[in-house]
């Protein structure tokens, strides 16, 4: 089959939680069928590695995508969309160059099916009938509601106004698509209930090979990890709550006790963390796994969001235990003290970090639990079975 891809950025380098899912299943779909991309790309950005990697590709050059730091076209379209009965998100993902393109290619080349990457690409319209798969990635909409209770007066208010439209339009795409894909149950029947044609749930998942297995004994209990994009408000939240409310706690028992935060772009209210007792900012890396490999534990104290983490999904393949709140570990098929441990309050999660600290039987059963979790149920080259499959009968179908 020949399969055209339209994502909102590149999929290339796999540096993020988005990133990551595209490359990953297109680079499986690319094993098996022809794949094409036409892909928005940031200023800076550039073509040559989702090229050279996944396939052909054509890039449309526009301000800002989500790979791009915060600036000033993305205020514009933040503005812009408060005048607008358009989301901020659709001004950035849905453009009449991507538009005009996707007319061109599909008039000029015979493609077999189109998958569009999050929600609001699916809003653009095919000049021909063919089959479209919509992976959701996260219901955005749902995010940014969440987000309109917390921070600034000004950010409030903005995603106040902002959720109600994403709503919208995010529903649009869904009953457009022949076949939506999500990476969870939860949201599954979020979508069914919306009107979808038909959903299946493709997870997250993680590369075992890319990800360095190490002995626990290769870093220290005390060292506590979280990685991930420090711009994302759900991770910015995380880090905050975990470094005020519950570090203090642990380095009252254990004075030693280190709070590591790797991740790219962090925003001022990570910054001013650093000054912080006990923890260290040390910003963005080209490759995680040596921070990995020098922590003992792995965190994840997300207090908002949706989908699920490929960060818990790394530190099970990197043999690491993990701490998460609740949502943090949501829709990954876990038990909590099987493979990983769970803790919602400040207190309970500085009790499930001193558990592990203190154990290392504990330490060692979790790892061994949730690698073998990550090997029969979430490597990526499982995981795309079924979108293979999936690819085949809507083929079928429409031949």
């Amino acid at each position: 089959m020949r399969i055209l891809f339209v994502t909102p950025y590149l999929p290339a380098p796999p540096d993020f939680g988005g990133a990551i899912r595209m490359y990953s299943l297109l680079r499986e779909v690319a094993r098996v069928h022809e794949v094409r991309i036409l892909s928005l790309a940031g200023p800076s950005d550039d073509v040559s590695p989702t090229e050279r990697e996944l396939g052909p590709t054509v890039a449309v050059r526009v301000p800002w995508t989500g790979r791009e730091r915060p600036s000033r076209a993305k205020r514009w379209a933040q503005l812009r969309s408060l005048v607008s009965p358009h989301s901020a998100q659709y001004w950035q993902m849905v453009q009449p160059a991507v538009q005009a393109i996707l007319k061109r290619l599909l008039h000029g080349e015979p493609f077999d099916l189109v998958q569009f990457e999050f929600s609001l690409t699916g809003l653009y319209r095919l000049p021909l009938r063919l089959p479209t798969v919509l992976d959701v990635h996260n219901i955005e909409h749902d995010l940014v509601r969440q987000l309109a209770g917390r921070g600034s007066l000004v950010r409030r208010w903005f995603n106040a106004v902002e959720w109600r439209k994403l709503r919208r339009e995010e529903v649009g795409a869904w009953r457009l698509a022949s076949v939506c894909l999500v990476t969870s149950e939860s949201d599954a029947k979020i979508l069914l209930a919306s009107g979808a044609r038909e959903v299946m749930v493709v997870p997250n998942g993680v590369d075992p090979e890319r990800i360095r297995r190490t002995a626990l004994s290769s870093g220290r209990p005390n060292r506590l990890l979280f990685v991930g994009s420090l711009r994302y408000w759900p991770n910015v939240e995380g880090v905050r709550f975990f470094a005020e409310r519950v570090l203090p706690l642990l380095r009252a028992c254990e004075p030693s006790i280190e709070f590591v935060v790797v991740g790219s772009d962090p925003l001022p209210e990570v910054r001013h963390l650093a000054c912080s007792s006990g923890v260290r900012l040390v910003g963005p890396v080209a490759d995680p796994n040596p921070w990995l490999e020098r922590c003992g534990i792995v965190v994840v104290p997300l207090l908002t969001g949706g989908g699920t983490r490929l960060k818990v999904l790394e530190a099970f393949a990197a043999g690491r235990p993990v701490v998460a709140t609740t949502l943090g570990a949501a829709g990954l098929e876990v038990r909590d003290g099987v493979h990983l441990l769970l803790a919602d309050t400040p207190q309970e999660m500085a009790a499930a970090v001193m558990r592990l600290v203190t154990s290392p039987q504990l330490r060692e059963a979790l790892v061994m639990n949730a690698w073998n979790l990550v090997d029969e149920r979430y490597r990526w080259s499982v995981i795309a079975r079924r979108l293979l499959e999936t690819y085949e009968r809507l083929g079928a179908a429409a031949r």
